[in-house]
């Protein structure tokens, strides 16, 4: 029990310290549940909340349910429905996001890779529906290091628009799994998110974590 209360209170600690460091930041924090229904499918529920204006208004919030189908022992397909609500000035705008998914894995000694190829069906309120792709490279490092057992990666995500003809955001991580605590995969990981606005590109800090139990 001590040894857990010590990783909330890092985790803790590493979120106050972030949310001093930078003028403008944000904060995104996540729980998934997996349920298997064989040895090759699975059902997934993902709630996804992010806060920003310096931590102090939740202004995003998702919930995401799928199939994940393994393919082959790298390969796996999803078929998912993505529910999103989002504050923009005063307004809050609502998102239906039904979206596939192919991703894959290979380890090469101490060297771990993934990736995937997602498109998305974005039907925003009170406008016409868009096409988007997503496509994110992962690489981990090592089986674990100290004895919280921290597996470090980074990975970047790249996102283009089908209407517009144009990528117009990328997300690059730096982060670690916490491999000992054992009954779920918690991930901390630092982010900064650049999207292209009036020809410019405008950057955004965020510290997150995801739970997936």
């Amino acid at each position: 029990m001590k040894f857990l209360e010590r990783i909330l209170i890092f985790l803790v600690s590493i979120t106050a310290i972030y949310a001093q460091a930078f003028e403008n930041n944000q904060f995104w924090h996540a729980e998934k549940f997996q349920k298997k229904i064989n040895d090759k499918t699975s059902l997934s529920l993902e709630q996804d909340f992010r806060m920003g204006e310096n931590l102090g208004e939740l202004h995003y919030i998702h919930t995401d349910f799928g199939i994940k189908r393994q393919l082959t022992q790298a390969v796996s397909l999803n078929l998912n429905f993505r529910e999103v609500f989002e504050q923009k000035g005063d307004k809050l705008t609502r998102e239906h996001r039904p979206y596939g998914q192919i991703a894959w894995k290979g380890k090469f000694g101490l060297y771990s890779l993934s990736g995937r190829t997602r498109m998305e069906y974005r039907m925003k309120q009170d406008k016409d529906p868009v096409i988007r792709n997503r496509d994110i490279i992962a690489v981990k490092f090592g089986n674990g290091f100290t004895p919280l057992k921290l597996v470090p990666y980074v990975a970047n995500e790249i996102f283009y628009d089908l209407e517009e003809s144009e990528l117009n955001r990328n997300r690059f991580y730096v982060g670690f799994e916490i491999k000992s605590i054992s009954f779920m995969k918690t991930i901390v990981y630092y982010l900064q998110q650049s999207d292209l606005k009036d020809d410019k590109w405008e950057p955004t800090n965020v510290v997150g974590m995801k739970f997936s139990f």
